[in-house]
């Protein structure tokens, strides 16, 4: 079976996840009305299930490391299955809470081994493709999952879009039973080389950049719903509209930066793509500042979404692709490492964004979200030039000048 079959249940694994994780935003005046909380106090769901997936991913990625990741693939998305189903059922904010550590703890084990799987799967210089093809379920998600599953919140009640999502998990974990080869697990690792993966020369600062780009995007998109509202009277079946321009451009934005990734040095992608996200999270500073709203304030919402989803998801396959550059011979570990740099992340933004959303109002929430990510900025254009001075200290510019990769040399950055 082709390995693009293979990738692309993985992706449809993501996809899943993806539409979970991201769908609370459309969602979330509604979770808020029905369980008698304010909206930011809403937004910590979120918040809790980012936090749980960042220590879930490397204890976990611990425990089950010496384990054949098939059926890890298959385990993890079926036990998001139940906790997707439960979400539908509770009536307490305390329960939904503990809901959302349930399915982050089988989001922690599905999705960084989907990524550790590529390099089993496919061939060196299709790795950057690969990995965008997995990366993509989460970006489609936004671009479908996200404004269908508010469609149906918003038609039947935001209980069945977590039914909903159930159901495509069921789709993804049955796709992945019949069709998924066995996968090797990785070589058994204890905790001290785990922690020397972590200290890879370049690694401590890449996972750093990670957690301050996600953090920037997550402390508007945690609170889209009242932004968009606020900047242009954007609600109801209008904002499945605006999610999905957002997604569609996410979508582009992935496939973009997969492609670049196994072209150009990646330390060059990582400014371009954050200072592009800079400049779309401070325009909904700008926009709630200068009280533009109505049909103006709509139509540069969206300006601001494309640009966001095409800077800030073609960050994502660059970024995972220069990691495992760094480690190549533990692309797993770093990876989860990854991963958890990317939830402690979003809880960061969620939290934030929260703060900033009662102490300041719609304003305070792009401000915060764009000075979060001019720092992510100046992070990546520190690491950027400490690789073109110190080209010997990792993979660098010249081997992307060569049309593929081979075996017998670093895979470029």
């Amino acid at each position: 079976m082709s390995h693009r079959v293979w990738l692309l249940l993985l992706a449809v694994g993501t996809f899943a996840i993806g539409t979970d994780g991201y769908v609370i935003a459309g969602l979330l005046p509604e979770m808020a009305h029905d369980l008698d909380v304010t909206e930011s106090a809403a937004g910590q769901f979120v918040t809790v299930f980012a936090l749980a997936y960042a220590i879930g991913a490397p204890v976990l990625g611990l425990a089950i490391g010496n384990l054949p990741r098939r059926p890890v693939l298959i385990g993890s998305l079926a036990l998001f299955v139940v906790s997707n189903v439960a979400a539908a059922l509770v009536d307490s904010y305390g329960t939904m809470l503990a809901v959302r550590v349930l399915a982050a703890i089988a989001a922690a084990v599905f999705t960084p081994a989907a990524a550790a799987a590529v390099p089993a799967l496919v061939p060196a210089e299709e790795r950057g493709r690969a990995l965008g093809t997995v990366g993509a379920g989460i970006a489609i998600a936004t671009a479908a999952g996200v404004p269908l599953g508010t469609l149906i919140g918003g038609a039947f009640g935001w209980r069945t879009t977590f039914l909903f999502v159930a159901g495509l998990s069921v789709v993804a974990t049955a796709g992945l039973v019949l069709m998924l080869p066995p996968l090797p697990p990785e070589p058994a690792i204890g905790l001290r080389a785990r922690l020397s993966v972590a200290r890879t020369r370049g690694v401590p600062a890449t996972l750093g950049l990670t957690m301050l780009w996600i953090s920037g995007a997550f402390t508007v998109l945690t609170y889209m719903s009242p932004v968009l509202n606020a900047v242009g009277g954007i609600h109801g079946g209008a904002l499945s509209i605006w999610l999905m321009v957002f997604g569609l451009a996410a979508v582009g934005g992935n496939a973009l930066g997969g492609r670049a990734a196994d072209r150009y040095p990646t330390t060059r992608l990582m400014v371009i793509s954050t200072c592009g996200l800079t400049l779309a999270l401070a325009s909904f500073g700008a926009l709630g500042s200068l009280g533009v709203h109505g049909s103006l304030g709509a139509g540069l919402a969206a300006v601001a979404l494309v640009v966001w989803g095409i800077f800030g998801w073609s960050f994502a396959p660059v970024q995972q692709h220069r990691l495992v550059e760094l480690a190549p011979e533990s692309a797993g570990i770093v990876l989860s490492l990854n991963a958890s740099a990317i939830y402690i992340g979003i809880s960061l933004g969620g939290f934030l964004g929260s703060l900033a959303l009662d102490r300041s109002g719609v304003p305070a929430v792009g401000w915060t979200a764009a000075g979060l990510e001019l720092m992510a900025v100046i992070t990546a254009t520190a690491i950027a030039v400490h690789a073109r001075r110190h080209p010997h200290h990792g993979t660098d510019t010249a081997s992307k000048t060569r049309p593929s990769h081979t075996d017998d040399s670093p895979l470029p950055l």
